[in-house]
């Protein structure tokens, strides 16, 4: 976030399981509630040291299609308490810029992409904006993401806003 600059009214929340000095030096609050449930970080760490143990490309993608992460994370923000979360994120952006910080860098394989989703789902003509911009990561190969689609050209995940391809 070093090279991103929030406005002064600006709301920085953390949305991190475990947080560490990083989230808590660069945000006004951490919301754990949001983050992914442990059983669901667990899993992706795990299939994500294994991918990446056997020299796969892009070990995120392996990891996030493999433990269904898409679907099990959106399951967790039907939860009452996350509800309310997400109400309560959706009444601070229709006064004011809402960021969201974790630790992944790109954020098509990141909790957070999902968690703006589900915010700007209820506002009418705000947008999210990535930092760094999806079209800025480098891809080496093809990759494999949602629902068997390849997407090689990151230009045309940052126009669709990282939408769903369900």
């Amino acid at each position: 976030m070093s090279q991103f600059d929030p406005s002064e009214s600006a709301d920085v929340f953390g949305v991190v399981r475990y947080p560490k000095d990083f989230v808590e030096r660069v945000t006004d609050r951490n919301i754990p509630a949001v983050a992914p449930p442990s059983d669901l970080l667990d899993a992706y760490r795990t299939v994500e040291d294994a991918a990446e143990t056997n020299g796969e490309p892009n070990p995120s993608a392996v990891a996030w299609n493999s433990v269904d992460f898409e679907r099990r994370y959106h399951e967790h923000l039907e939860q009452p308490e996350q509800r309310a979360v997400i109400d309560e994120l959706v009444d601070r952006a229709r006064e004011r810029d809402i960021w969201l910080v974790c630790w992944e860098k790109d954020c098509r394989w990141c909790h957070r992409r999902l968690l703006a989703n589900a915010v700007i789902a209820h506002l009418g003509d705000a947008e999210v904006v990535h930092h760094p911009d999806p079209s800025t990561i480098p891809v080496d190969e093809e990759l494999d993401v949602e629902g068997g689609s390849t997407l090689t050209d990151l230009e045309q995940f940052a126009t669709d806003g990282g939408e769903s391809r369900d």
